[in-house]
């Protein structure tokens, strides 16, 4: 079952992709500054996951499916926290804090903000993030927990 060659190729891939982006940060980096979110912030996040279902993949190949079920079910609860979040606070969206229409809003502007708050409300839009953010948590670790 164990391939000793797969598993050093899988290890060899990670390592030259680990140089690469070390090699490159700066590079990467000011990428991202000069034109908005690096698509690239969390590909050493990506690459760590890839090999560990690589490793996975070569001990014991028969968990693949499981492991692709559970993140498929995670993913499923994110999505449900989501729409739950906005079933139950449906007047208290967090883009309802905002002061213009971010949909409508061109370009980005570097050193300030992406989308500007509406004067007084800075707190309540902060309280809808982490509102968002604790249901949609939530959802995922309970379902996480349940399997």
């Amino acid at each position: 079952m164990f391939d000793p060659i797969t598993f050093l190729l899988v290890l060899i891939v990670a390592a030259i992709l680990a140089m690469l982006v070390w090699r490159y940060r700066s590079a990467i980096n000011t990428w991202g500054d000069r034109y908005s979110a690096s698509p690239f912030r969390m590909l050493l996040c990506g690459v760590a996951a890839v090999v560990c279902l690589g490793v996975v993949a070569v001990v014991s190949p028969v968990q693949l499916p499981v492991a692709l079920y559970k993140l498929a079910l995670v993913l499923l609860a994110g999505y449900l926290g989501y729409w739950l979040d906005v079933w139950l606070f449906p007047y208290a969206r967090p883009d309802g804090y905002l002061l213009r229409n971010w949909q409508l809003e061109q370009g980005f502007k570097p050193l300030k903000p992406d989308h500007a708050v509406a004067p007084g409300y800075e707190q309540v839009f902060a309280a809808a993030l982490v509102r968002r953010a604790l249901i949609v948590g939530f959802c995922m670790l309970a379902v996480g927990l349940g399997l």
